[in-house]
């Protein structure tokens, strides 16, 4: 019995200790969405550490911090900071996250399909090029929750390449196709540095219209 009381008494006392946070990590862990340690900058000396930060600014926004290897002698220097980058709701679904791509790239992924009719999920590759960090991808994709139509606008913001895929259907007892559209091409698309996007930008001009024509096309 002694013992029992001796670890419950352990474990009531345990949560306490772990809440002990010195006041720089109480300011800014619990904004920590995620955080993603890879090789962006060819030639520098390991890797760069990405770090996805509720905003303080905005209720819906995520920050992005870019740092160099904590190992090196310049101890963390910053690299960039991108203020309300992605999309970052109260809901489940609604949160972004880091991922690294095949060719080492940086992917930053971010949703929408914790509610209404036309959840959407958007994803920006980051790369650096001539010194800078740029928006090498772009990806959106949506669809409908009632008539189960899609669309994919995929765009390499570096050659101007692009992709389309879209339908709407299910109109009536025959089930129609009300619009279908898989297109693709090549555009001039001006180069856009990482510090100059927020998750407010307009698309992309390749996606624009098709997906302007998608929704009109809805039931």
């Amino acid at each position: 019995m002694r013992y029992l009381a001796f670890v419950a008494g352990f474990l009531a006392a345990a949560p306490a200790i772990g809440q002990e946070l010195t006041e720089a990590e109480a300011s800014i862990l619990p904004r920590l969405i995620d955080s993603l340690c890879l090789d962006l900058v060819e030639g520098s000396n390991g890797c760069e550490t990405a770090v996805l930060l509720t905003s303080e600014d905005e209720p819906d926004g995520a920050d992005l911090v870019i740092f160099t290897d904590r190992r090196r002698s310049d101890g963390s220097a910053v690299l960039e900071v991108v203020r309300n980058i992605a999309f970052n709701g109260p809901l489940f679904g609604q949160a972004p996250w880091l991922e690294e791509a095949e060719n080492g790239s940086l992917l930053l992924q971010s949703e929408q399909i914790g509610i209404g009719r036309s959840p959407w999920s958007q994803t920006l590759t980051i790369a650096f090029r001539d010194s800078a960090f740029v928006i090498a991808g772009f990806t959106y994709s949506t669809y409908d929750r009632l008539d189960a139509g899609g669309f994919r606008c995929d765009v390499n913001m570096l050659t101007g390449d692009w992709e389309v895929f879209g339908e709407r259907g299910g109109e009536g007892e025959t089930e129609a196709v009300l619009y279908s559209v898989a297109d693709s091409g090549r555009a001039e698309i001006p180069r856009v540095r990482l510090s100059e996007w927020d998750w407010t930008a307009a698309l992309p001009a390749p996606c624009t219209g098709p997906l302007d024509d998608w929704w009109a096309a809805g039931p």
